[in-house]
């Protein structure tokens, strides 16, 4: 019943476009070496990789100290067109290949083919013997097992016996097992037409995507639309004539924004033509092409975006490509030559990567935005982009993937990719697995942005330069869309207050917060908050420095786990709702009671259903019940799996009890005391505990006074509202908290904001941290990483949705922008469910509040 309704976000797989994308980087050179000076054995040392040259043909072969593989055989008329990229020394003992992708290294010649190379392993099907030599290239060339933390040893004393006597299925198993700890975008194994397993690290959006499927089909239907929905909320941004491509040129694209700033989008650094290759010689031959294209497509944006006060260069979704073309783009903005950093291999020479400059370069400020899904030669761009004066990268760390991949196979034909190469910072820090770290931190690809009608990286960019944040709906705009949605939706009221750099800033309202006597509603009006209530919880154990990970304290119930509890309960798994108990819908709806003799609520709504038993109406015995196997509500699906995600209203009330236990009273008085008086919240109150023997006045149905009369609630029934009487429910602290439009924002700046106009005394930045889960690293699934505040990107807030009403409060750390939603109705039709209706109701609710947020940018 209540909980969290942010909608879902979706994925995007790298597989397609990184497999694709063969990052070939070099200084171009188009002298030709005679065929005879050539002929011979050569070998690059570092690579694993021997070629044999003769009059007729080129073979290469993949080595390593297990045996040798036959790669490639390029014939006759193909060995001559890769012979004419081929540079030969003065001694006629090493060349190099000018375009070989900026591989570090040379070929150098050696006397003969080495036996293990004659006698090549090809054809050989052992899932044994492949996977040895799997094992064994990884060992000698694979650069990074200590920063990826792979105890590559303990991995081939267990797999290897495994590997002895699987099954094909069960070898493609194991590989994917395998695979799937590199966590680098560089390292994927393909065998066959039907199996491909990727590294890359679960960052950036694809976090969101591996707690929704592990299906590959599935999640790379979800990875592309979240990336048109991404891209389409800049694009819909776009001043006429909207996204534009550079003449014949794929993959960059470009627009203007208002407020004449440019905007360009960089997708990928390889093949900008479009066409397609069937192998690396063939993208060899046409690199000089791709070069003077992507020379040609900067010269167009540099003339089409030339009055522009800024430029914004969208990163984000870049997945590589070629760090030569990479280096080719950036220098349009670069005035002089510079050393960005350098590469090696992990043993080798340091070569320095030089940016070069252009004679025309863009110089005005370059907004970069990146994030997890800016892979390779992207990040190469990222990197030089991040040397420039004029620049300034916001977002996410990028994927942490930048060494060229190491083009590999096996003996039975699969072919899989290593990274092998050591790419540094100007201060020679490693930037494989941390990647490039943004300058300004900023979550990329925020699921709450899309509802919104935000991209929160965008504004906090267009910030940066002071510019005026893009689709702000004026004040009177506002107020005509909250008219609107309350007629179209037949909603008794509304209200809503902003927050902006901590403070207050304006408020609204609409509507009647009681229509049988003409109470208009307000931004100062009670209304029940619903989940929201649960924040206060999250609150109160920052106040109390509880440490999450510790147990709750003795409780005066018993846990009747059906399954044996491993460990005690702690208070993080209640807070992130990863305690193991389950909501049981039917038993809440029927622990709501009417307030003036405990009644149920959905007896007197559904009066040709079963009816429900009295509800209890003290949690701690309502709790009793539902955990205890004696209780009366008790039942195994009361309870789930611990450490998995499942929203729990039942645990939240655990943890009010807990807490009443810790502080020896009851939670409403303390929160009243610590929270509610120090911020001056005058309209925010508890329902009274038992108000069965009190006059039911509208003031009597709360446990402390507020300057307001609180609200009535309603629920729409077709043109008419249906008034209902007050209410509570058995999980009381998990959602019956009441508060005005105004008080909640006061709150939300108080605990979300840098810089909060009134703070709560006692709550500093090392709680707020810690509540709001700020700088917990996101993991599938878990959207409560504080305590009880949930989390989108740099959202915290929460959401609230009970019987006539509705609540929604966010506060966006990057932006220092908030609001907060009350209403006195809902939209889910409890007479007559309707789900389009329902849907229509929550995405037009979602859309008031994008604008409400997005005119608190502009104040």
């Amino acid at each position: 019943m209540r909980n969290i309704n942010t909608p879902k976000p979706y994925k995007l797989t790298l597989a397609a476009a990184l497999i694709s994308a063969v990052l070939l980087s070099g200084c171009g050179d188009d002298k030709k070496t005679e065929t005879k000076d050539l002929t011979g054995v050569w070998q690059k040392a570092g690579y694993g990789e021997v070629w044999q040259i003769s009059p007729t043909n080129i073979v290469s072969y993949y080595h390593n100290k297990m045996g040798c593989v036959k790669n490639t055989e390029y014939p006759a008329q193909s060995s001559q067109k890769l012979l004419t990229l081929l540079k030969l020394n003065e001694t006629g003992d090493e060349f190099s290949m000018p375009e070989d992708g900026g591989y570090i290294g040379r070929w150098s010649r050696i006397k003969q083919l080495s036996e293990a190379c004659q006698k090549p392993l090809n054809g050989e099907q052992s899932a044994s013997v492949n996977f040895e030599f799997f094992w064994q290239d990884v060992q000698q060339y694979y650069a990074f097992l200590p920063e990826r933390k792979l105890d590559w040893q303990q991995i081939y004393q267990h797999y290897q016996p495994l590997f002895a006597t699987a099954t094909p299925l069960q070898e493609q198993q194991y590989y994917r097992e395998i695979i799937r700890q590199f966590n680098d975008a560089h390292v994927d194994l393909t065998i066959g037409e039907d199996f491909y397993v990727s590294g890359v690290a679960t960052k950036g959006f694809l976090v969101d995507i591996a707690a929704q499927t592990d299906d590959p089909e599935q999640a790379a239907e979800l990875e592309t639309q979240i990336q048109q929905s991404i891209e389409q909320q800049i694009d819909s941004l776009l001043l006429e004539p909207g996204l534009q491509q550079p003449l014949q040129t794929e993959h960059i694209s470009y627009g203007l924004l208002p407020g004449n700033i440019g905007y360009v989008r960089f997708n990928q650094v390889s093949l900008l033509s479009g066409s397609s290759v069937e192998n690396n010689l063939d993208y060899l031959l046409g690199f000089p092409a791709e070069l003077k294209l992507a020379d040609t497509a900067m010269q167009e944006i540099k003339q089409k975006l030339a009055g522009t006060q800024a430029m914004v260069l969208d990163l984000r979704f870049n997945f590589g490509g070629d760090d030569q073309l990479a280096f080719a783009l950036v220098s349009h903005f670069n005035q002089q030559s510079r050393v960005i950093g350098s590469k090696s291999l992990r043993s080798g020479t340091l070569e320095s990567l030089t940016l070069p400059a252009a004679a025309n370069p863009y110089l005005q400020p370059l907004l970069v935005l990146t994030g997890g899904m800016t892979v390779s030669a992207g990040e190469v761009m990222a990197l030089a982009l991040q040397s420039l004066p004029q620049a300034t990268l916001i977002g996410e760390p990028t994927q942490g993937s930048m060494s060229n991949a190491l083009e590999r196979s096996l003996p039975n034909g699969g072919r899989y990719r290593l990274s092998n190469e050591l790419y540094l910072d100007p201060q020679k820090q490693l930037l494989e697995v941390q990647g490039i770290l943004p300058d300004i931190s900023t979550a990329a690809y925020v699921s709450l942005d899309q509802p919104l009608g935000s991209v929160t990286a965008l504004d906090v960019a267009l910030q940066q330069i002071k510019a005026a944040p893009l689709n702000s709906p004026d004040q009177a705009g506002v107020q005509q869309a909250i008219s609107q949605f309350r007629q179209q939706f037949n909603q008794a009221g509304l209200a809503a207050a902003l927050v902006r750099n901590g403070k207050v800033v304006h408020s609204f309202a609409d509507g009647m917060a009681d229509i049988e006597q003409q109470l208009a509603m307000t931004a100062d009006t009670p209304v029940l908050t619903a989940s929201i209530s649960k924040t206060m919880l999250g609150t109160a154990m920052g106040l109390l420095n509880i440490n999450p990970a510790a147990p709750l304290p003795a409780l005066p119930l018993r846990i009747d786990w059906p399954v044996a509890h491993a460990k005690p309960l702690s208070w993080r798994e209640l807070a992130q709702h990863q305690s193991g108990i389950l909501d049981h819908s039917q038993t809440l709806i029927c622990a709501i009671y009417l307030q003036d003799d405990g009644s149920s609520l959905f007896n007197l709504l559904a009066e040709d259903q079963q009816p429900c038993a009295a509800p209890q109406r003290d949690h701690q015995l309502f709790l009793t019940d539902y955990l205890q196997q004696s209780g009366a509500f008790y039942q195994p699906e009361n309870f789930g799996t611990p450490g998995e995600t499942h929203y729990s209203n039942v645990g939240a009330e655990l943890a009010s009890l807990a807490l009443e236990q810790q502080l020896g009273e009851p939670f409403a008085s303390w929160s009243a005391r610590e929270i509610f008086a120090p911020l001056q919240l005058k309209n925010t109150s508890w329902p009274a505990l038992d108000s069965a023997n009190t006059d039911n006045s509208d003031s009597s149905a709360l446990a402390t006074a507020t300057e307001q009369v609180p609200a009535q609630l309603y629920i729409p029934a077709g043109d008419e509202l249906i008034q209902l009487p007050r209410y509570s429910s058995s999980d009381f602290y998990a959602g019956s908290l009441h508060s005005s439009a105004h008080d909640l924002a006061r709150y939300l700046a108080a605990i979300a904001s840098k810089t909060p106009q009134y703070p709560l005394p006692g709550f500093n930045a090392t709680k707020q941290q810690t509540v709001l889960g700020l700088n917990v690293p996101r993991v599938p699934g878990a959207e409560f990483p504080g305590l009880f505040w949930h989390k989108s990107g740099d959202f915290v807030g929460h959401t609230g949705l009970f019987v006539g009403a509705n609540s929604l409060m966010y506060y966006n750390t990057a932006t220092e922008t908030g609001l907060v939603l009350l209403l006195n109705s809902d939209g889910q039709h409890w007479l007559a469910p309707d789900a389009a209706k329902t849907q229509a109701y929550e995405i037009a609710l979602y859309q008031l509040a994008g604008q409400l947020y997005r005119h608190a940018l502009a104040l």
